[in-house]
């Protein structure tokens, strides 16, 4: 069974070492192995696919800082205890009150995210101000196209996450019935908008990037079914140890709210390209727009 050296060692290994250097070696751990400078191409020739207004240059320079947010978004995952405290990096976080408004209501919430910049970084500064968050994802254990050593991060990534955060790890696996449940009684979860599988059957088209972007719907059925309100939250990343996290309020209206969702990512991403996760996705999500698509 092949291995990965450096989730499985180096990784743990550099989240131990004292003060915020840690994130800013990080920066090179995808790019410099021996197939980093292919990855490194291939993302900067579809950068000016999508982009045909970037030169090669910034294309090249986008394609770096996304292998280099990557790496430090892994050793976040190893570090989450470190994340807004002395040592580690450093959160500036604008909208916790929108947050604190619903929690002081007894009102159940979901917090969207997108697989953007270093993506949990909001719930973890939120964890820091006394905010527990439940966090709903795909399932992890029975994804047969992990590698052993990715599933094992991925299982060690979320013991961390939900160590820090105080909250549950769900999985859809598991059924609905308890995120039901807890949100109708007032819990608070996190859940990705851009969550993408090719066997999701329910999903909605968004504009997106001069294109159609297709996501499920599952966000604005769940707020539906259970009068949950919705929060979106993004992160940007200043320096590899200095982040800032912006919440914002939705509209009441679940789907209302999701369009919003993704007109903030689409916005986002024509700003900071390299920050979106998905792009070896791209080609199953997105679809030129038609003519009469275009004109709307």
């Amino acid at each position: 069974m092949k291995r990965d050296l450096a989730l499985d060692y180096l990784v743990p290994c550099m989240s131990r070492l004292p003060t915020t250097l840690p994130w800013h070696m990080a920066g090179g751990l995808d790019i410099r192995r021996k197939q980093g400078a292919h990855l490194v191409q291939w993302l900067a020739d579809r950068f000016s696919q999508i982009f045909p207004k970037a030169g090669d240059g910034e294309c090249n320079e986008w394609a770096r800082a996304h292998f280099f947010m990557l790496a430090q978004e892994k050793l976040d995952a190893m570090a989450f205890d470190r994340l807004g405290r002395r040592g580690g990096p450093f959160i500036n976080l604008h909208g916790i009150e929108h947050v604190q408004e619903f929690v002081r209501a007894g009102r159940g919430f979901i917090l969207v995210l997108n697989h953007f910049d270093r993506l949990l970084t909001a719930p973890v500064a939120l964890a820091r101000q006394g905010i527990v968050t439940n966090v709903l994802t795909m399932p992890v254990l029975d994804n047969h196209e992990l590698g052993y050593s990715q599933r094992s991060f991925l299982l060690r990534k979320i013991a961390r996450y939900i160590c820090q955060t105080g909250g549950k790890w769900h999985t859809t696996a598991d059924g609905m019935r308890m995120v039901h449940e807890s949100l109708r009684q007032g819990g608070g979860w996190v859940i990705l908008a851009d969550a993408w599988r090719p066997e999701f059957g329910r999903l909605r088209e968004h504009q997106f990037l001069g294109g159609v972007l297709s996501l499920p719907t599952g966000i604005e059925r769940l707020a539906q079914s259970t009068g949950a309100a919705l929060l979106h939250a993004a992160t940007y990343t200043q320096r590899p140890d200095r982040l800032q996290v912006v919440v914002e309020s939705l509209p009441q209206d679940p789907q209302q709210a999701i369009n919003a969702v993704i007109r903030q990512l689409d916005k986002d991403v024509q700003q900071r390209p390299w920050a979106w996760w998905h792009w070896g996705l791209w080609d199953q999500m997105w679809r030129p727009a038609s003519q009469e698509e275009r004109h709307v």
